[in-house]
């Protein structure tokens, strides 16, 4: 809203998808190609409000604009006491509330004189704390807000303080009246709060900025340290009211309210204005892969020393006649994306191409020039538009010099990462290039969001990769213009998060009654108090006061990124030279936990972070901080992980019936066992060597579990529908004659594509779930005879394998069939529950991605069946046993229309078989 968008392009540029899709350098290529699809956007005035008419003179005589509806909305709700979550588009002038409502209350407090300058020195009337995600967001919101204070005549001394703060931290603590800091300097903070007396006992307003992003685990921690600091403002005698800006999301009423555990009222009627907007979903052609690289055809590739980027598990896709000799691949878009860049800058069209990872920025330069240059009868050589990649893992000078040359028109293009989604100032742009989906539409929009500020017309081009949910949006453009977005995931049952921050809380301030229920529920907290006690580290009782005893700085145990205070951090190994390898300061990556670790991080694993290619030397965990040893290498492979997975002890805690299945959620324990590797040859997918030791043991989790039974009158007729099935499930034919096998195969792919779809519905990663579909679904769940079960493991897979086949022949009753999805995180994220509250939404999804996938494979392909964690080898899978079990929990298909399988007596007679696939 601050800025006035002025394009850079020449007036003879068109920014329209029509023009850039014709005029690309590629034969053959319209907008009608089967492999574009265009979606026009039309243009949004912009709502506005007399600003005299909610802001008083003092206020609306100096602020240059009109206010948008949803900022009068807000403001108006701040009036009258709300709480309030602003849930707008990108560049609507968020920040703008809560820098208002700052300027109102200092004000109000007489910290300020009516014409703005300052009343007294010292504050102790108002303040106000904001709160973002990142620091390079920070140093730029400061920047925005002393702006806007400069340009109303406000004194107001706003300040940063976090771990980058030098200089005299009393003075800020003492003097300001505005602080900016995150929420992992938040956490460490509050344990001196007695430093902070003057700030806190003053504080007025809380602004949580870009809400949307605190999710699963960190929106678990957040959570926790905004109860946290609500204590210690009660103790100070403050009041705070609290504005959160998101995204759009699906949920931010229940969101909003589980983040501040307070009541919040949703402001969502976006009053901004936007230009129009033409979207290009490109999915990259296929390429053949039998035959050399040509420069002279229509797909050119540049071999460089990324070839780890290019899509390693392509699907294959076989024609009937030629079914031996032809196979096709989609052309990464690692490799695509750089192209359109290239043409986009050409032209003198100012874009952002975002990308997956750093490495990508600075690989992406390298290809733009060089899709340039190898077609130069196709632009003018006489300039070269300038581009450069902007990344977090650059220098803060050098960051800071290539936003202000963009913002000045310096550079016609960034390849960027994630870094400048939120919001940082670069100025205007006209079209943003995405490689690869993000995996929400809410990062999608705000992305796109970015080009075409105001009124000007904009462009986004989508390039799709060869994967589940990119290949669903490609088929399934609409999907992007629905109105429900993806639910964010925020669950504080997780204990072992609870009861790491009960014990920075009793450091902070002595525990007692009046922190039942306004902290946790009384029964939680008396349970988390009594364990600490018996453990040495509190003292005392909630009746009086419960006290912190153990080492100092409890703070520290918090780990925003994992649920325990023994997650695995990366290091480089000894004898690496970072400088060497172009790393800079060494390794930006967060810690993982220890289910992660052992699946992607066990020794000889080879693995791309950030572009690069590490080989994991060591695993040490004779420590506290368990580490992981990196090497840089450049291999001619990759890893693939084999795990097992057994599901013992589920309880069910809610039920609920989808045309006649059962969902259910509950608890339980889930035993995995990342037991072998293999090495993949990169470029063709093929296994160098297999079944290689990891030599790392089984895990015991105890987490949150969704699952479906399915009835037996469509187990039996699916059974029957697919007794014949056997290497078309991609098993080996000396394993393929299992008469269940066509059925579990179904099961099988129903569980990978309902993990690999859940973002799009909800704000989670897929790879903090995990899955097994069983025959023997009853054998997994807890039984009065068998509690000990998991007490007699002694971490051997073999022995719950055992038992569950135990269980199978001992226990009475109908045995039934269906699938477990779980959070792979000990004690749960609550993303297991999410997808049992929106299961329907998800099987649909599921189905649409399976049944309209075009690989032509009975057991599909990357972009609709295959999982890269899958601990099988994605053996056996079947999409259209899969898709006749998500029709009929639909609804979509009748119990009529498996009529025709159903035997007239049990089929085949054969004891059901204990089979189960993670």
């Amino acid at each position: 809203m601050t800025d006035t968008n002025h394009s850079h392009h020449p007036d003879d540029t068109v920014v329209d998808a029509d023009t850039v899709i014709n005029s690309f350098p590629r034969q053959s290529l319209s907008a009608d190609s089967e492999f574009i699809q265009t979606i026009e956007r039309p243009a949004r005035p912009a709502n506005t409000t007399p600003t005299d008419s909610v802001l008083r003179a003092t206020l609306a005589d100096q602020y240059p604009f009109e206010l948008f509806s949803h900022q009068a909305e807000a403001l108006t709700a701040l009036a009258d006491g709300e709480n309030v979550t602003v849930t707008t588009s990108t560049s609507s002038g968020k920040t703008h509330i809560y820098a208002l409502q700052i300027a109102r209350n200092l004000l109000d407090a007489g910290v300020l004189n009516p014409d703005g300058s300052r009343a007294a020195e010292q504050n102790n009337a108002s303040t106000a704390l904001c709160v973002y995600p990142m620091k390079a967001l920070t140093k730029d919101q400061k920047q925005a807000l002393n702006d806007l204070y400069d340009d109303l005549g406000l004194d107001i001394r706003v300040r940063i303080y976090d771990g980058d703060t030098t200089g005299d931290r009393r003075a800020i603590r003492e003097e300001a009246d505005v602080i900016l800091t995150n929420f992992a300097g938040l956490n460490v903070y509050l344990e001196h709060h007695d430093k902070w007396s003057r700030f806190y006992s003053a504080l007025d307003l809380v602004a949580i900025d870009e809400s949307h992003t605190y999710t699963g685990i960190e929106g678990m921690h957040v959570a926790w340290i905004l109860r946290r600091m609500q204590r210690v403002a009660d103790y100070w005698g403050s009041t705070p009211q609290y504005v959160l800006t998101s995204a759009t999301i699906g949920n931010p009423h229940a969101h909003s309210q589980e983040l501040i555990n307070q009541p919040v009222t949703v402001i969502d009627d976006d009053g901004s204005p936007h230009g129009p907007r033409d979207i290009i979903l490109w999915n990259p052609p296929p390429r053949d892969q039998t035959q050399a690289a040509d420069p002279h055809k229509d797909v050119v590739e540049f071999p460089d020393e990324d070839s780890t980027t290019s899509d390693t598990d392509a699907a294959e896709e076989t024609d009937n006649d030629e079914a031996e000799t032809f196979v096709a691949e989609r052309v990464p878009a690692s490799i695509e994306a750089p192209r359109i860049f290239s043409h986009l800058t050409a032209n003198d069209i100012r874009t952002l191409l975002f990308c997956p990872s750093r490495k990508l920025t600075e690989l992406s330069v390298q290809r733009t020039n060089k899709h340039r240059q190898a077609n130069t009868s196709d632009y003018d050589t006489s300039k070269t538009p300038s581009i450069e990649a902007y990344n977090a893992g650059l220098g803060r000078h050098t960051r800071h010099s290539r936003e202000h040359e963009f913002k000045a028109g310096a550079l016609t293009g960034l390849a960027t990462t994630n870094a400048l989604e939120l919001g940082i100032d670069i100025g205007s742009l006209d079209a943003t290039v995405l490689m690869g989906y993000p995996g929400q539409r809410q990062a999608f929009w705000q992305r796109i969001g970015r080009a075409g500020r105001e009124a000007s017309r904009s462009l986004a081009v989508l390039v799709g990769d060869h994967r589940t949910i990119d290949q669903y949006i490609i088929n399934n453009p609409d999907y992007l213009l629905e109105n429900d977005v993806e639910n964010a995931v925020i669950d504080t049952s997780n204990n072992a998060v609870f009861a790491t921050h009960v014990l920075a809380a009793a450091d902070e301030i002595a525990l007692d009654e009046t922190d039942s229920d306004a902290f946790a529920s009384e029964e939680r907290l008396r349970n988390a108090v009594q364990m600490w006690r018996e453990a040495g580290y509190i003292e005392g009782y909630l009746d009086a006061a419960a006290h912190y005893a153990g080492p100092s700085r409890p703070q520290t145990r918090v780990n925003l990124y994992g649920t325990s205070d023994t997650d695995y951090q990366f290091k480089l190994a000894d004898n690496v030279d970072p400088t060497g390898w172009g790393l800079g300061d060494g390794l930006d990556l967060e810690s993982v936990e220890q289910n992660r670790a052992y699946r992607d991080y066990h020794e000889g694993a080879v693995r791309l972070l950030n572009g690069q290619q590490f080989e994991v030397t060591a695993i040490n965990e004779d420590r506290p901080q368990p580490i992981i040893e990196l090497e840089p290498v450049d291999r001619d492979y990759y890893t693939r992980t084999r795990s097992k997975v057994n599901v013992l002890d589920a309880d069910t805690e809610k039920t609920r019936d989808i045309n006649g299945f059962t969902l259910h959620f509950g608890r339980g324990t889930v035993l995995v066992h990342h037991h072998a590797y293999d090495q993949m040859y990169i470029e063709s997918s093929q296994p160098k060597t297999q079944a290689l030791p990891t030599d790392v043991p089984p895990i015991l989790m105890d987490t949150q579990l969704c699952w479906v039974e399915v009835p037996d009158t469509i187990e039996t007729a699916l059974i029957h529908k697919y007794q014949d099935y056997g290497v078309e499930t991609g098993v080996d034919p000396e394993t393929a004659g299992m008469a269940h096998l066509g059925y579990i195969a179904g099961l099988h792919a129903a569980e990978h594509a309902t993990i690999q779809t859940a973002p799009l519905e909800l704000r989670v990663d897929k790879n903090d779930l995990g899955g097994l579909a069983t025959l023997v679904m009853d054998t997994h769940y807890s039984h009065p005879d068998y509690d000990d079960i998991t007490d007699t493991l002694n971490e051997s897979f073999q022995a719950a394998t055992n038992a569950i086949e135990q269980r199978t022949h001992e226990l009475d009753g109908t045995r039934s069939s269906g699938w477990f999805i779980y959070d792979g995180v000990d004690g749960g994220l609550g993303f297991a529950h999410a997808i049992y509250n929106n299961f329907e939404a998800l099987a649909e999804r599921a189905r649409d991605q399976l049944r309209d996938c075009h690989c032509g494979q009975p057991n599909g392909c990357p972009a609709c069946t295959f999982d890269e964690h899958c601990g099988n080898d994605n053996k056996p899978l079947l999409r259209a046993s899969a898709i006749d079990v998500l029709n009929q929990l639909l609804g979509d298909d009748t119990r009529g229309d498996l009529a025709e399988h159903i035997p007239d007596d049990e089929h085949g007679g054969d004891r059901r078989p204990v089979v189960f696939y993670s």
